[in-house]
């Protein structure tokens, strides 16, 4: 009788092991979104450039640019130009966002001067902001 018992136990332990090794893990994800009482702006048009050029004494320069605009009539537009200058081995980023919300438009512009890690000169950042009226009356 012990024998069986213990044969028993062996057995279920046994087909404990096997019915793990044969588990497998899913992962489920539920959004759920609630719906606001006000519908969102809707992004109806954007766009995006990009342009490369180089001068005769070997100055490059590449320029990114985004714009996007919503049924409200707001608008985003983030240009980014990164202009190299191989003589003095100098690299200017130039990051310019307006942003117009209801006729108003915030500019942000941000200069960034590097130079190679050797050079042991700091990097040299300038930000400027204005805010103007987009459709004076």
């Amino acid at each position: 009788m012990t024998r069986f018992l213990l044969a028993g136990a062996a057995a279920l332990g046994i087909m404990t092991v096997v019915a793990m090794a044969q588990t497998s893990t899913s992962e489920t994800t539920i959004v759920t979104t609630a719906t606001p009482s006000l519908s969102a702006p809707v992004t109806n048009s954007s766009s995006s450039t990009i342009a490369r050029g180089a001068t005769a004494d070997g100055d490059q320069s590449s320029t990114s640019g985004t714009s996007f605009s919503d049924s409200n009539g707001n608008r985003t537009e983030t240009t980014i130009t990164n202009t190299s200058y191989p003589l003095s081995k100098m690299i200017t980023t130039t990051k310019k966002t307006t942003n117009v919300i209801n006729g108003i438009a915030t500019e942000t512009v941000t200069t960034t001067n590097t130079y190679p890690a050797s050079a042991m000169i700091a990097p040299a950042v300038t930000t400027a902001v204005r805010t103007y009226n987009v459709n004076p009356k």
